[in-house]
């Protein structure tokens, strides 16, 4: 049975019915030549397409370039994160392993007198702490966990203090307190400006009356 290909048209493209081949063998020619360093318009002449159809290819192999790289990031970060994960398990297990007790043969001598000592094997249990140095890589691998999510704390910022009073000692706060205090409370100066006596007309007067 054969289907009829009759009517079926490729995307995009003059007319926007070109076959996909032709759309992207145009589209690895018009790459080339961005790389080569041409201009959009000398590529749009060359190829005899118009300048934005140039602008369009380009933005659409960028997108999913960029869309491939970001899904190699992700993959690479979840793998990385994995990895992390197993060393700080590894670690945290080492160091539960070294805190078990541990047994130690030893041998001492006793004081037996004048019928002289004798030397007796002894079996001593050892309680451990732990090697801190399986946790210091495990506190490694949690810093690089932080790092690769981007969820370190930021750096504490030294932030300058903007009052000029902020530097002053208690004496000296209380001192200019109390100069502005009297600054507030003493009377304000009498005016040395002259008043004008402003003469008016008797006619105004009158109509005012």
């Amino acid at each position: 049975m054969s289907i009829s290909t009759r009517g079926r048209r490729g995307r995009g493209g003059q007319g926007g019915h070109e076959p996909r081949a032709r759309l992207k063998l145009r589209e690895i020619r018009v790459m080339e030549m961005i790389l080569e360093g041409r201009t959009q318009h000398q590529i749009a002449t060359e190829l005899r397409i118009s300048q934005p159809a140039v602008s369009k290819i380009v933005r659409r192999v960028e997108e999913r370039l960029l869309a491939d790289v970001e899904l190699k990031v992700e993959r690479q970060r979840a793998r990385h994160t994995l990895r992390l994960e197993f060393v700080y398990g590894e670690a945290i297990r080492a160091w539960r392993a070294s805190q078990q007790e541990s047994l130690r043969r030893r041998q001492r001598k006793t004081d037996g007198g004048n019928a002289g000592g004798q030397t007796i094997a002894e079996i001593v249990s050892e309680n451990r702490h732990g090697d801190p140095r399986y946790l210091d890589e495990a506190r490694k691998a949690l810093a690089d966990l932080r790092t690769l999510w981007g969820v370190n704390a930021p750096e504490r910022l030294a932030i300058a203090a903007s009052s000029p009073f902020a530097s002053m000692s208690d004496e000296a706060l209380e001192a200019e307190l109390a100069r502005q205090t009297r600054l507030l409370q003493s009377p304000a100066p009498a005016s040395s400006t002259p008043v004008v006596a402003i003469a008016r007309d008797p006619e105004v007067i009158d109509e005012q009356e």
